[in-house]
């Protein structure tokens, strides 16, 4: 606003009228922006409460989002002497495991020489396991510069190397290479052989410390023999690792599916779900929802309730849907297991147990499934809140809304200043005007009693 002080010169009070023109001119706008902001206010933190919501039941969901997440077993395994693990599906059962032997790789060393320093001869070695298809091999080019240590460095960092590792070892009675092989199993002794006779020492000469042998179990008195330490699938669905051969004191292995697991991570979904449904129903209340009436959380709604009442397609077993493992919706929208059931029909609690302990497969693939529960109401969320999601760009344009006001009170203020101006030179004219009349009036009074005869004596 321009700083002047109108009315001076006429003694009226303009500045009071110029301030009460420019409010009458300001209010209406001011009020109409006020609510403006007030409503993206509310709008932008209902579409930010409504994104959130729709984030926390999407962290739920990841927690079921493959049918192996159901397939959770307990092992007690009553020593170290071995690992186990499941993939889920294993029976439960109580097994007895004896470790009567250990896979090793072949050790073997090279002749005896008087220092690491000492260099053999040229040519190539090589290095092999296995036999047939099984065959695995690798060559190492010798100079006859090459040390020993410059040999053990080149067999170690060979690139075809399949699990060989030289070391130069020095004894009291002299210097020898030392090779070991990762590769285990009866049939992979490791053989060493060469091209030029000048590396014998290094390689045919080499004598086999310690054999390559296969591992050796008892699973219930029942023996099973293994290349490696570990048995995968002896009881099925289970792999065991051996770590210590423990002859005579066998470990016991007891499997029991998780069924705590599975109720868990369902009752996480249902009260994630519920707790959805909840804010939608908040959001959108017709007297004190910040998004009240709003097309979004209809649609939301209405989706949400569809993804769970429908059957999932594709599936072959007897469970096809959320109803038939107890899970059902009430007349409010929320799911319940109910504990309560029909006359002769199990109530929710009932489904739900026993398809967790007899067709855990199935409930997986309800929920984890291509077109299952999980699958659906992850793309449903992301379609509103990825970064092209409805919410997403519906909170840009809201808040590009928001910054937009600020062009618009701006451009008020210039508007006003504009105005204000313009009453100003109008006012001033009047200003001047009246002054002038009342320096006349204040002359012809002045003039008029100059001329009014004496008052007699």
């Amino acid at each position: 606003m321009n700083i002047t002080s109108a009315g001076i010169g006429s003694g009226l009070d303009l500045e009071s009228i110029i301030e009460a023109y420019v409010n009458a001119e300001a209010v209406p706008t001011e009020i109409r922006l006020q609510k403006k902001e007030e409503r993206i206010v509310t709008e932008l933190s209902g579409v930010g409460q409504f994104k959130s919501a729709l984030s926390s039941f999407e962290s739920v969901l990841k927690k079921l989002s493959s049918p192996e997440d159901f397939n959770k077993q307990t092992i007690d395994v009553s020593s170290e002497d071995i690992a186990v693990t499941t993939n889920g599906y294993a029976s439960n059962g109580s097994f007895k495991v004896e470790v009567t032997q250990l896979a090793k790789g072949t050790r073997s060393e090279s002749t005896l020489f008087g220092a690491s320093t000492d260099t053999v001869g040229s040519g190539n070695l090589t290095f092999s396991v296995g036999s047939g298809a099984d065959l695995q091999t690798f060559d190492v080019a010798i100079d006859g510069t090459d040390s020993l240590s410059a040999i053990r460095d080149k067999i170690n960092e060979q690139a075809g190397n399949f699990g060989i590792t030289a070391n130069v070892i020095t004894t009291d009675a002299g210097t020898f290479l030392s090779y070991s092989s990762s590769v285990t199993g009866d049939t992979n002794e490791l053989s060493i052989t060469n091209d030029n006779a000048s590396l014998d020492a290094i390689s045919t000469n080499a004598v086999i410390k310690e054999n390559a042998q296969s591992a050796k179990i008892l699973v219930n008195d029942a023996e099973v023999t293994r290349d490696t330490n570990e048995f995968k699938n002896i009881i099925e669905d289970v792999t065991i690792t051996a770590n210590v051969e423990n002859i005579g004191n066998p470990t016991t292995i007891t499997i029991k599916q998780d069924e705590e697991n599975g109720t868990k991570l369902i009752n996480d979904f249902v009260n994630g779900y519920n707790a959805l449904r909840s804010t939608l129903d908040a959001l959108g209340d017709s007297e004190s929802g910040q998004l009240a009436f709003d097309a979004n959380v209809r649609q939301v709604k209405s989706q949400l309730n569809n993804i769970v009442t429908d059957m999932v397609s594709g599936l072959s077993g007897s469970l096809t849907s959320l109803s038939d493992i107890g899970i059902t919706i009430d007349k409010y929208g929320m799911l319940e297991i109910s504990p309560v059931g029909a006359g002769s029909l199990k109530s929710g609690t009932e489904k739900l147990s026993d398809a967790l302990e007899n067709n855990l497969e199935e409930v997986g693939e309800i929920f984890a499934s291509t077109d299952g529960v999980t699958s659906k109401l992850t793309t449903l969320i992301e379609s509103y809140n990825g970064s092209d999601g409805t919410l997403s760009k519906r909170s840009t344009a809201l808040n590009s809304d928001l910054k937009g006001l600020d062009d618009e009170y701006a451009a008020l203020q210039e508007k006003l200043r504009d105005y204000e101006d313009t009453l100003r030179s109008r006012f001033t004219f009047l200003d001047q005007t009246v002054s002038r009349y009342n320096a006349t009036g204040a002359w012809l009074t002045s003039t008029l009693a100059s001329m009014q005869p004496a008052e007699k004596k």
